[in-house]
């Protein structure tokens, strides 16, 4: 029996991001292999979890939002350590660097086993200690990004989402990626088919900062008026409504918006099914995991800033990076003035998703990590046999 420990602070049932629900795809893929147990290690998660978010492998709390605790993760490195001695696992999977990077880069060390830490953002590899921006949270902030940079150069496997980031790595933090796996989902079989009026504009993220909601809410003000196009939002709510309460006062006097709230993930995809535009609007992203369901689902991927690859999204005529507001502005107009156009678009995007983004790039991953695991045990066998003929 092969045992795996798959370590993401959150659990999706929890709380739902691109790298939580890779994490379950993982651990999806791995119970159903003869042979291995798969637990996922989550902060937070319901007694008896597995049956209650009704999944196919274990799953473990390390610790706790309540009180100080949701300050950082770093109150949970004492559940997390334990709890990896308690499964002592021959294979440990980590995403988002934090703290619990640390954590698996010591355990796999003393226990002589490889630890796979997958970038999750391109923001794990900004080498600052902290934020700009001044907070009470300060010194938790700088003890997170201390312990996570400490934790990934100890990994013994770095995995990439994109060549991009592969580069970044290699130039800030002297490594090497093990791999570069592009992040994965179940992809339907066919596209679907649009509407041809309203042209419907989706954004969906989770509400904070760094996605820059506040955009999207400009974009639709300044689409008023015209009866071809809608615009429909979803997302988390932010934490601390205060900050966001003017921005939610905006999308309520705003005719041609319509905020859903948080969806699960089957109902992002009907919606990126109805829609033909998805827009993003962060100033920074991993591999946007919205991208794939998009592309999967027909609608056509318009963004500011992110630009996944090295390669660009229009050289490969999948999507559009407009570089500014004014720049995504003009996108949407030409865009929901020509269905040929969009269709176009969709139809490069849809295969391109199922060439490089379908579960098998998880079984690739799952692959790997079992064949490490493999050779670990086959040196500590080897190891413990020399000692034995050396005493």
């Amino acid at each position: 029996m092969t045992k795996v420990c798959i370590v993401v602070q959150n659990h999706p049932k929890v709380l739902m991001g691109g790298a939580q629900y890779q994490g379950h795809l993982l651990a999806e893929e791995f119970a159903r292999r003869p042979g291995v147990e798969v637990t996922y290690l989550a902060r937070d998660v319901a007694p008896d979890a597995a049956t209650t978010y009704n999944v196919p492998y274990g799953v473990r709390s390390i610790g706790t939002w309540a009180g100080i605790r949701r300050r950082a993760a770093l109150f949970d490195t004492s559940g997390l350590w334990s709890t990896l001695h308690a499964l002592q696992p021959d294979v440990v999977y980590q995403q988002m660097r934090q703290s619990y990077t640390a954590v698996c880069a010591v355990y796999a060390r003393q226990a002589g086993i490889p630890f796979f830490f997958q970038i999750a953002s391109d923001l794990d590899l900004i080498r600052r200690w902290a934020s700009e921006r001044l907070s009470a949270n300060l010194p938790f902030d700088v003890a997170e990004s201390i312990a996570g940079i400490w934790g990934l150069r100890h990994a013994s496997h770095v995995i990439a989402q994109t060549a991009r980031q592969s580069r970044v790595l290699r130039e800030r933090f002297g490594c090497e990626s093990a791999a570069i796996v592009r992040n994965f989902q179940p992809l339907p079989a066919v596209l679907p088919q649009k509407a041809e009026r309203p042209v419907e504009v989706f954004w969906v993220a989770n509400i904070k900062e760094v996605k820059r909601p506040e955009l999207f809410v400009q974009l639709a003000e300044s689409f008023i008026g015209r009866g071809d196009l809608k615009f429909t939002m979803a997302g988390r709510p932010a934490k601390f409504g205060r900050r966001y309460g003017p921005m939610m006062e905006r999308i309520a006097r705003t005719p041609n918006l319509e905020y859903l709230g948080e969806l699960p993930i089957e109902a992002v995809n009907q919606r990126m099914a109805q829609a033909a535009i998805h827009v993003n609007t962060s100033s920074c992203e991993g591999f946007p995991n919205t991208f794939i369901q998009a592309w999967a689902q027909g609608a056509v991927v318009a963004t500011i800033a992110v630009d996944p690859d090295e390669e660009g999204m229009e050289k490969l005529g999948i999507g559009i990076c407009a570089g500014s507001f004014e720049g995504l502005r003009t996108t949407i107009d030409q865009l929901a003035r020509s269905a040929e156009r969009r269709q176009a678009i969709a139809e490069r995007a849809f295969a391109f998703a199922h060439a490089n983004h379908s579960l098998a790039q998880g079984a690739r991953l799952a692959d790997m990590m079992l064949e490490a695991a493999a050779a670990a045990q086959r040196t500590r066998r080897l190891a413990a046999a020399q000692t034995g003929v050396s005493s």
